[in-house]
């Protein structure tokens, strides 16, 4: 938005301020016909454990008002008291309701869903006769909100979860506390992806996800002991099917901008703005020749309005976009799901250096039956593999000083952001900063946050690149119908890199100005394996009676390779000359200046669990349920004679 429109725009407020009358003054008449139509009914919508839905819709029968519960599952809608209301939400069956203050709605699960088979720890079950708090978002669901991030599209979906973004920066992770914080520090569940504890939900394409299952409560959870406090997140990716050969594309595109951007003020504003300040303090105007040159007042008297720091920022129309190319197939021995996923998101602030995310991922899962009985499989092996490459680059915005959005809303709009827009002698793009202009500013009054932005400063040269593989392998053996034996190998690698450069730089006096060249590189390395062992029995039913025995053993170890830094700065000379840029900015390139330069790196030691778990499920008729659960864990980060710890649980 130019400053024109804006002043335009402020302008037309201030007429509809005066034609109304005194603020806060309605008219009789007005006021009491409004009342007489509707007035704010407020309310509560909770599940069957009194968990708050978030997300479900409430609707003005007949009428195309409404509105969404937030987080806390409280709505407010303009309605009369007696009005029937609609209240609805995925999975729940649809209720009309009276409106009235304060109410309370109880959304049942709609029974049509109850058959549906749910992941919990170490196994599967029907909905029904799951006796934890539990809830399931589909993968197709999922599908459908055309996220780049799960956690996103399950913000409105899951009752009972918080899920709130981390960051403004494309790509960031995001904080998922289930029925409130019950930890002191890292409150944040634990992600099982195909069965794999301590995976990352945040580098898988949603489109990859055949369901996600969530364990609210510790009960469900207990199966995976200490690490299970904060809520289980189970995350299931799409298995091969029988069937054809299919190929199949989901693409979505579009472009971002702010929503809402402040209204700032333009440099005669400003002034006067400056000018009230300063009488109403000092009883005198300010002597704007003592704290600006004059060349750039005499350009506001000829009507300049300034800089517009917040556009020099933008990054209109930022791209966000994301590719899937999946191929499915298999027979009744053989089955394979094969995906290919390319993400790119650009940050809608930054102008030409905005953060950006870009994700690329490459996934196959397949499962091939070795022996087959008459009804049952026998032998199963199979594998789930997955390569992530990520790239991405990060603004600064945490804290007070070193936050470009900060930076930008506080700068005075009478700095000019390029150098000939107040010297015709200055060269064509050359940026406005205070090594060269700041003669005749008070330096309070000087900073050209667009020169920092564009030559290192906010971090606006850096890249972080991360490389991940996740592989799997299983084994099921069932000797005799419902006697599983499953062992499962899993292993982790993940290398990270990250890059940072600067340049020489005034965006403004003293601390603001920078001399030399600099760079900082590190990287890192990690692995992690893990062997998990279950043996799940389902008895015959007897008189009705059906009861489910698992028992399992795993062991995991957890280590850093290493993790190397570096960094180092040179001034400008013969031998730097030619190493300019971001193309050039490696450790290697700054040897010309060891006396600067610093290196730490560091090996870690390996941490290991081990871990004993078993399950006992009962049920009558599908009508009356019991689950006992117990899992016995040892880690070596604790002491020795600390090192154990058991995790019961009675579910009914």
């Amino acid at each position: 938005m130019s400053i024109k429109t804006r002043k335009s725009w402020l302008a037309a407020g201030l007429t509809v301020l005066l034609a109304g009358g005194a603020p806060g003054f309605v008219a009789p008449s007005m006021m009491s016909s409004a009342f007489a139509q509707t007035q704010k009914i407020t309310g509560t919508v909770v599940d069957e454990f009194g968990d708050p839905i978030i997300g479900a819709n409430i609707r003005v029968v007949g009428t195309s008002t409404g509105t969404v519960t937030d987080i806390d599952g409280k709505f407010a809608v303009e309605a009369n008291a007696g009005k029937d209301l609609e209240v609805s939400f995925i999975g729940y069956s649809s209720q009309v309701v009276k409106a009235a203050q304060g109410m309370t709605v109880t959304l049942k699960e709609d029974v049509q869903n109850l058959d549906d088979v749910v992941v919990i720890g170490y196994g599967t079950m029907k909905k029904k006769l799951v006796t934890g708090a539990t809830v399931q978002v589909k993968g197709d669901d999922i599908a459908k909100l055309n996220t780049t991030n799960a956690l996103e599209a399950m913000a409105s979906s899951t009752p009972g979860v918080q899920i709130t973004q981390t960051s403004s920066q494309p790509g960031k992770g995001f904080s998922v506390t289930i029925r409130g914080k019950g930890t002191i520090g890292n409150s944040s569940p634990l992600y099982v992806i195909d069965g794999v504890p301590g995976g990352n939900i945040d580098g898988i394409n949603p489109a990859d996800i055949e369901s996600i299952d969530v364990l609210k409560d510790a009960a469900s959870a207990a199966i995976y002991g200490a690490r299970g406090a904060n809520g289980v997140i189970l995350v299931t990716t799409k298995q091969g099917k029988t069937g054809k050969v299919e190929l199949s594309y989901n693409g979505s595109m579009g472009w971002s901008n702010a929503y809402k951007r402040p209204q700032l003020l333009n440099a005669q504003q400003y002034m006067t703005i400056m000018d009230e300040y300063s009488f109403n303090t000092s009883g005198q105007k300010v002597d704007f020749s003592a704290f600006v040159p004059q060349n750039i007042l005499d350009k506001v008297a000829g009507g300049w309005e300034g800089t517009d720091w917040w556009g020099a920022f933008e990054n209109e129309n930022a791209l966000q976009q994301n590719h899937s190319v999946t191929l499915t197939g298999g027979s009744d021995k053989s089955k394979f799901a094969l995906s290919y996923t390319n993400t790119s998101n650009e940050g809608i602030m930054g102008a030409d250096v905005a953060s950006y995310y870009k994700r690329n991922t490459l996934r196959i899962n397949s499962d091939h039956v070795l022996l087959k009985a008459k009804d049952f499989d026998v032998i199963t092996i199979g594998e789930n593999l997955s390569v992530g490459y990520n790239k991405s680059h990060d603004l600064a915005e945490g804290g007070m000083y070193w936050s470009y959005i900060h930076s930008l809303l506080q700068t005075n709009p009478l700095v000019p952001m390029y150098a000939n827009e107040v010297d015709p002698n200055a060269a064509p793009g050359e940026l406005y900063n205070h090594v060269n202009y700041g003669a005749g500013w008070n330096d309070y009054w000087f900073n050209n946050p667009y020169e920092g932005l564009t030559k290192g400063g906010f971090n606006s040269m850096t890249q972080s690149r991360d490389l991940n593989v996740n592989a799997t392998a299983f084994i099921t053996i069932q000797p005799i119908k419902g006697l599983k034996w499953r062992t499962q190998y899993n292993y982790n690698w993940n290398n990270s890199a990250y890059r940072s450069y600067g340049e020489p730089r005034s965006p403004s006096s003293g601390s603001g100005t920078v001399t030399s060249y600099s760079v900082s590189q590190s990287s890192s390395m990690s692995t992690n394996w893990s062997i998990e062992n279950t043996l799940t029995y389902q008895l015959p039913e007897l008189f009705g009676h059906n009861i489910t025995v698992m028992a399992g053993q795993s062991f995991q170890s957890t280590g850093w390779s290493f993790n190397l830094s570096g960094s180092n700065s040179v001034v400008e000379g013969s031998q730097f000359a030619t190493l300019k840029g971001w193309n050039s900015a490696y450790l290697a390139n700054f040897s010309t200046d060891l006396a600067n330069a610093s290196l730490s790196g560091n090996p870690n030691d390996e941490e290991y669990l081990a871990s004993w778990f078993g399950r006992v499920s009962w049920d009558y008729k599908e009508k009356y349920m019991a689950t006992v659960t117990m899992r016995y864990d040892g880690s070596s980060i604790f002491n020795k004679g600390k090192r154990w710890g058991s995790f019961p649980s009675v579910e009914r």
